[in-house]
């Protein structure tokens, strides 16, 4: 099995950044006096360097959207913040021009007449960037995924194995050995999957399908496309009259097993604890 470790390290990741705003500072200033020129209108290299700020304040802020995000299992929430972060660039962007401006230059731009042209000049961009950043979280945020990897092993038939343990890689590097059997149940949350442990969630990057293959089938059963369990783990079953059921955990979670995967929840569930549900 593959272990995923981070995608570039701060270090890296600072560098990067600091190229890209100065990129994007020099491709600023040079777009300003290529259209002064077009315009036959005077060019302030001081001013352009000024209202080209708006670039600096991708430092901190989508460092810190990424920060929260990783807070939240739920894609929602990290457009919400997303958005967030939209808002606030726009609305700093003017606060720091104001600053900058104060402090180094002999006018004092306008709050109000900044933000106005903030809005027209670096709305579009900083909503693209922003949405950006959320839609591809998955992949930037490679380094808060835990990975997963086969421990020891329990041989199935045909020479292959099943995992029984689990390797959690979190994101200041630590590694912790998970037990299966102390697993309570997996849950699908694309693009990952959490994992129900004695100890608390995990996520790691994957899918059920992939998951159950490497899955003892004797002990973890698929109960509905989003989840699969532990019967090991299982305290009590309780029919729906409709063709699905509720099972409680140990752990007194519930979760409900879908009439298209009750057949063989049964089977597998009868297998184990030696009864007959009705």
């Amino acid at each position: 099995m593959t272990v995923y470790f981070p995608f570039q390290s701060k270090l890296k990741l600072r560098y990067i950044l600091l190229a890209c705003m100065g990129l994007f500072m020099t491709a600023n200033v040079v777009l300003d006096y290529i259209f002064t020129r077009f315009q036959n209108s005077a060019f302030y290299f001081s001013e352009s360097l000024l209202f080209s700020s708006y670039w600096v304040l991708f430092l901190p802020l989508p460092a810190l959207a990424l920060k929260l995000m990783r807070k939240t299992d739920k894609a929602t929430s990290r457009l919400l913040l997303a958005s967030a972060a939209t808002v606030v660039h726009l609305l700093l962007y003017p606060a720091l021009i104001w600053v900058l401006s104060k402090a180094f230059y002999t006018h004092t731009f306008d709050y109000g007449q900044t933000f106005h042209f903030g809005l027209s000049a670096y709305f579009i961009k900083t909503v693209l960037i922003y949405g950006f950043l959320w839609a591809a979280y998955p992949l930037v945020d490679r380094k808060n995924q835990p990975a997963l990897r086969s421990g020891a092993a329990t041989e199935k038939t045909g020479g292959s194995y099943f995992i029984d343990s689990i390797l959690i890689i979190n994101s200041n590097n630590t590694k912790s050995v998970l037990a299966v059997k102390d697993v309570f149940y997996f849950s699908a949350n694309p693009p990952y999957v959490n994992i129900y442990h004695r100890s608390k969630k995990y996520l790691h990057t994957g899918t059920l399908k992939s998951l159950e293959t490497q899955l003892d089938g004797r002990q973890f059963v698929r109960i509905h496309k989003s989840h699969i369990v532990n019967i090991h783990q299982i305290a009590s079953m309780q029919s729906r009259q409709n063709g699905d059921y509720d099972i409680t955990l140990r752990n007194h979670t519930v979760l409900r097993v879908s009439r298209n995967y009750a057949k063989q929840f049964k089977l597998r569930f009868s297998a184990y604890h030696q009864l007959t549900p009705k």
